[in-house]
């Protein structure tokens, strides 16, 4: 049997991005992380992506992870780590947008830092209803990670809340960031 060049067995598996398929990224996320428990991890090999969604007491988040394979270079992929690629900013351009223009509403642009990096994100609270939302994005192994974890604060102070949103997007950011290193670091 002739062995496989590692740019055929790439263009084989199409969701061998950096070395890691969806599934492997999505196997890296933490079970729990604050108020949060995973109750539900899928991946789709077909379109590069997987979802973790978590749960707790009035707690919810979402945690979806989208390759993006680039047709003009085999083996090349758009994605750019951190918060200058175009398709991160567009993504938090929408969530601002939509928070602003939801009753009662008011958006911010902010940061989360994990690790020794940073990820911009927009957090928003309805105070009526008592529901603090945070969206952040951020390319990483080449990849597109957008975050979006909802906590209601009456049971608790707002700031309390914003913390563990934080808490939890750095988590996130910080376990799939940690893939890419080399053991031992």
């Amino acid at each position: 049997m002739a062995a496989i060049s590692p740019l055929r067995a790439q263009e084989a598996d199409l969701d061998l991005i950096q070395g890691y398929r969806s599934s492997d990224i999505l196997v890296g996320l933490p079970d729990t992380s604050g108020p949060f428990t995973i109750i539900n991890r899928t991946s789709d090999a077909q379109n590069f992506s997987a979802t973790a969604e978590y749960a707790g007491v009035d707690a919810r988040a979402i945690v979806s992870i989208t390759g993006v394979r680039a047709s003009n270079v085999a083996g090349m992929y758009p994605v750019m780590d951190g918060a200058d690629d175009p398709v991160v900013r567009s993504l938090l351009d929408q969530a601002f947008q939509y928070h602003s223009t939801q009753p009662n509403q008011v958006a911010v642009r902010t940061n989360v830092s994990y690790g020794n990096r940073a990820m911009a994100c927009v957090s928003s609270d309805d105070p009526q209803k008592k529901d603090d939302f945070l969206v952040c994005a951020t390319g990483v192994l080449g990849r597109y990670m957008l975050i979006q974890p909802v906590m209601n604060y009456r049971l608790s102070s707002k700031g309390v809340v914003d913390r563990q949103l934080a808490d939890f997007a750095s988590s996130m950011a910080q376990a799939v960031s940690e893939l890419a290193l080399p053991p031992g670091n």
